[in-house]
């Protein structure tokens, strides 16, 4: 299990992280995340969420910038 689904399944519960790790691969356009930039923009489609899903988001980005993404605009 990678990161991101990790901590989706830890806050929400398996059935709820798993349809949000889903659907927000899907909002982004990915099937996988394959590099830290993917993970930034995962991070940044969960910001846009509000709430725990933001906090969670800003989370990974932070995580994402550690392993080298580039900044997102």
């Amino acid at each position: 299990m990678n990161e991101c689904l990790s901590r989706l399944v830890h806050v929400f519960g398996a059935s709820k992280g798993n349809a949000i790790y889903s659907e927000t691969l899907e909002r982004i356009g990915r099937d996988v995340l394959d590099s830290a930039d993917d993970e930034m923009a995962f991070a940044d489609a969960l910001i846009q969420g509000g709430g725990l899903l933001e906090t969670i988001g800003r989370s990974l980005r932070v995580r994402a910038l550690l392993r080298g993404a580039k900044r997102s605009a």
